[in-house]
């Protein structure tokens, strides 16, 4: 595609992603920005600014995910990558359940139980795909 792996190692400690490591990634990451920049400032149709956004950033998604799969991992950052996301994940389960036991004790205080669905449709995705994975690995 455009980028090449060379110019760029995983993110290890701020997020998810690509992070340059010369010259020519940070020039790759400002190409890519110019544009959703330029678009921002054009006096065009709303509902052609925004298509034309949409295009670019799905062009610039499938090249990210192209370097992604392209740069190699050795079995030590695969498996020090595997416990930063479940460590992760341990996190984002416990601030659900918080917000959904403080919603629900809010809740019976009002006397009126109003639960955000966006929290329980986290949870229960998270048990959906948590088993599938565990099955599917387990019948390999």
């Amino acid at each position: 595609m455009i980028g090449k792996k060379e110019w760029f190692t995983t993110r290890k400690y701020t997020g998810w992603g690509l992070t340059p490591t010369c010259w020519q990634g940070w020039a790759y990451i400002a190409a890519i920005a110019a544009p959703m920049v330029v678009l921002q400032y054009l006096t065009i149709e709303d509902n052609i600014k925004t298509g034309l956004m949409m295009v670019w950033a799905i062009i610039f998604s499938i090249d990210v995910i192209d370097l992604m799969i392209k740069i190699k991992r050795d079995e030590r950052d695969t498996i020090h990558e595997a416990l930063a996301e479940r460590n992760a994940m341990w996190f984002m389960i416990a601030a659900l359940v918080t917000g959904l036991a403080y919603q629900a004790a809010s809740g019976v205080i009002k006397q009126s139980i109003n639960i955000d669905p966006v929290i329980m449709i986290a949870l229960l995705g998270a048990t959906v795909v948590k088993a599938i994975t565990h099955w599917t690995l387990r019948n390999k």
